[in-house]
């Protein structure tokens, strides 16, 4: 499980300096449950970040 564990740990600090996480504290609570609404604040910043909407049209 130790493998697992790490995982878990290195895809929440890749999502901290990602800025998608901005609370540190939630890398002491990556196997707890979020509400859905948390998941989609979420990938609404990397779809944001990732996407930008207000570059050149063409």
């Amino acid at each position: 499980m130790a493998v697992e564990d790490e995982r878990i740990r290195m895809i929440g600090i890749m999502a901290r300096e990602a800025g998608i996480i901005d609370d540190p504290g939630w890398l002491n609570r990556l196997t707890e449950p979020v509400p859905l609404w948390f998941v989609l604040e979420m990938m609404l910043k990397w779809i944001d970040r990732y996407d930008p909407q207000d570059g050149p049209y063409d």
